[in-house]
């Protein structure tokens, strides 16, 4: 007789461990893309890039963050809690954000998120 060498349930487990890790691992490298190419004035844009999990959040932040390092913390402490399936939300909502995504600025003229996302897409691509 041929026996499970991991049951069915604990292999669920791991799936979703695993699926909780890459999910956090390609969020985190979209925010650092997005962090690299924000376009740096007073660092207000960069310090508003805001991760949440399951549903988007439309405040804004009252700080700036020119190297962009307490952004970076920021967000890999927003997915501390993140669970298999969850959404994860990157989002600028400044009133100018939308301007620079549409090439409003000299230092990111292509935009800022679209970049980051195809950039990474690109990165794990199979």
């Amino acid at each position: 007789m041929v026996g499970w060498s991991l049951s069915p349930t604990a292999l669920m487990d791991q799936i979703e461990s695993d699926l909780t890790k890459q999910t956090r691992i390609i969020a985190m490298a979209i925010l650092g893309e997005i962090v690299l190419r924000s376009p740096i004035d007073k660092g207000r844009f960069r310090a508003n890039t805001i991760v949440s999990i399951g549903s988007p959040v439309f405040a804004t932040i009252d700080r700036v963050d020119k190297s962009g390092g307490a952004t970076i913390a920021a967000g890999q402490s927003a997915l501390e809690g993140l669970k298999p399936y969850s959404l994860v939300f990157l989002q600028n909502n400044l009133a100018y954000a939308e301007s620079l995504e549409n090439g409003h600025s000299k230092q990111a003229p292509s935009g800022v998120f679209g970049l980051a996302l195809t950039s990474v897409a690109a990165a794990y691509a199979s």
